[in-house]
């Protein structure tokens, strides 16, 4: 019990700090101890029978079918472990119902995770650690192992270990509205500059249009940016802040400006770009790779003749973040239901398998040999807009992440907010956000 102080800090992540130390410690080794989290996690079986996997998620609708049936063909694959998956709602109801089960040691064996989840659950002694050693000894394969895109290979990585396997995945994706570029004479903007420039003409035509449009919370795009722009932002291994540096303070001044002017906007009360951009209110737009099943509908209904390109660069760098969610094993799972755990990842990320979870929603494959599978060849030629997303997996990252993550991230958006909101100075608001950063950081150590 080392790390009281260190959890009893634990006040603004998904699980509160005094009953998770309860629970951490009720939890001993890692492995259940009691019948009844046996009865919650799974069954706990003599040797021949079948070991039940509980999968807590929240996916729905299309992306709740697509899961389904991954799950059923690997239930149908093997007869040693029969995955059961619950949806939980909403994604705000699945760290709920993670807040609860962690109080109350009723976990299941594995559930959808946000990177972000993962330092709280993991310093409470919550997660099993996901080494290559112990993944190899209990069934993964090598070889898909060594086939996930490096960017992918840093998700849910905290003090230096996995914690979770990726699996929806998503990348940083600009839709494009060809009526609007052609009626400009532009080709599809590639770098900042070009769009500021097509905004500037949209601007001084009358346009009520806008050059580019963001979502409500485009924290994203301004990380995206201080990288490309050559900030190092946050240190993963050394957390040392680098938010308030000229490169970084460069890149807020530029979309601050951009939005002062009028050649880009936020959604505002749409909530999501993905609306006004299918209405056709602004000339391009940058959300999520999975929003593609949004913009079609809206976009169609429309009329609108659109495509997807690259996240543009800033100073000639190429670089994205990686988003979306990871799939994390509990401690309380005991050794049949985490090799169970192994065996179901491994057959997600088989190629043929990632690649129809791509093609059923929007998220993009996790290894490099599912671009060969030749169902998703076909599936690209007749949807090229899917192509952009995977142009961009080589130079994807992920954002490192920390105990007191969650806090930092709410105060990101928090000065996001500042400049889109109260047109406030980037570089104070920047100063502030290292002090507070640098602050949560320690408090947290």
């Amino acid at each position: 019990m080392q790390n009281n102080k260190k959890l009893f800090k634990l006040g603004t992540g998904i699980l509160t700090a005094g009953t998770l130390l309860m629970a951490a410690c009720g939890n001993g080794n890692g492995n259940a101890t009691s019948e009844e989290a046996n009865d919650v996690t799974a069954t706990e079986t003599t040797s021949g029978e079948t070991v039940e996997i509980t999968f807590w998620h929240a996916m729905n609708g299309p992306h709740q079918e697509a899961i389904t049936a991954l799950t059923e063909a690997f239930n149908e694959s093997q007869d040693q472990y029969e995955v059961v998956e619950q949806n939980q709602g909403g994604y705000d109801e699945l760290n709920q119902a993670i807040t609860g089960a962690g109080v109350s040691g009723e976990l299941p064996t594995m559930s959808q995770l946000t990177s972000t989840d993962v330092p709280e659950l993991a310093s409470n002694d919550l997660l099993v650690p996901l080494s290559d050693e112990f993944l190899t000894e209990n069934g993964f394969e090598q070889g898909t192992l060594d086939d996930i895109y490096e960017g992918f290979k840093e998700t849910s990585v905290f003090e230096e270990e996995r914690y979770a396997m990726p699996f929806s995945k998503s990348t940083r994706l600009m839709f494009f509205n060809k009526d609007i570029l052609d009626e400009y004479e532009v080709e599809t903007p590639s770098t900042w500059e070009e769009i500021e420039a097509l905004g500037k003409k949209m601007v001084e035509a009358g346009d009520d249009r806008v050059a580019m449009g963001l979502e409500n919370g485009f924290e994203m795009e301004y990380e995206t940016m201080a990288r490309q722009n050559g900030a190092e932002f946050i240190n993963g291994e050394t957390l040392e802040v680098d938010i308030d540096s000229a490169e970084s303070v460069e890149a807020l001044e530029f979309l601050g400006n951009m939005m002062q002017e009028g050649y880009a906007r936020t959604a505002g009360e749409d909530g999501y770009f993905s609306g006004p951009f299918g209405r056709g209110e602004s000339a391009m737009y940058i959300g999520s790779s999975a929003g593609l099943a949004h913009v079609a509908p809206v976009a169609e209904e429309n009329g609108i003749d659109w495509g997807t390109a690259e996240v543009p660069t800033f100073n000639d760098k190429e670089l994205t973040l990686f988003a979306g969610n990871d799939l994390g094993l509990y401690a309380s799972a005991t050794e049949e239901e985490q090799a169970g755990y192994v065996a179901y990842v491994n057959f997600l990320l088989q190629p043929e398998n990632t690649a129809q979870w791509a093609m059923d929603t929007g998220y993009v494959p996790i290894v490099e040999a599912a671009l060969d599978v030749p169902e998703y060849i076909e599936f690209l030629k007749e949807d090229p807009r899917s192509e952009a997303a995977n142009r961009m997996l080589d130079y994807g990252v992920t954002s490192p992440t920390f105990a007191g993550y969650g806090e930092f991230r709410n105060e990101l958006v928090s000065a996001m907010e500042e400049i889109s909101v109260n047109n406030a100075d980037p570089q104070t608001v920047l100063e502030n956000l290292q002090t507070e950063t640098e602050s949560i950081i320690e408090a947290n150590k």
